[in-house]
């Protein structure tokens, strides 16, 4: 080979930027080293609610325990008799048990749904090609 058929080498300007993590790897990464109880990761997670619709499908507007006690710290007789009214609860109650028939509730109603938001991802199953019975699978599957 001559020297100009030979491929240039690539050069690099030092612009490139580092891809960004999305919104599901930083949470998982958040969960991973523990860190649920800060700050960013009630932030990350009303983000991800948002964009997943929580707050129209729900009627408690989220799915996670700290937030919604927060919500209701922050809520007025009011706020929270229209509240009740979605859930289906009696609407005609003092604050303190209206506080506590809507904790009762929201528990009940998202005893599956609190951090589980993100399925854990599951391992593949995998298929050996020197195995026989892999070998025709994996065939069966080519031909689909």
């Amino acid at each position: 080979m001559s020297k100009e058929e030979q491929p240039y080498e690539e050069v690099t300007t030092g612009q490139e930027q580092p891809k960004k993590k999305g919104l599901i790897e930083e949470i998982q990464e958040m969960k991973a080293s523990g860190n649920t109880r800060s700050p960013e990761f009630r932030a990350k997670i009303q983000e991800l609610e948002v964009i997943l619709g929580v707050p129209q499908l729900s009627p408690f507007k989220t799915n996670e325990l700290d937030i919604f006690e927060e919500n209701l710290k922050e809520m007025d007789v009011t706020d929270m008799m229209r509240m009740a009214k979605e859930a289906g609860l009696n609407p005609v109650l003092d604050k303190p048990r209206m506080k506590k028939a809507l904790l009762k509730e929201f528990k009940a109603y998202s005893r599956n749904n609190r951090r589980n938001i993100i399925p854990e991802p599951v391992k593949q199953m995998e298929l050996d090609p020197n195995n026989p019975v892999h070998a025709e699978t994996l065939k069966i599957l080519r031909d689909i």
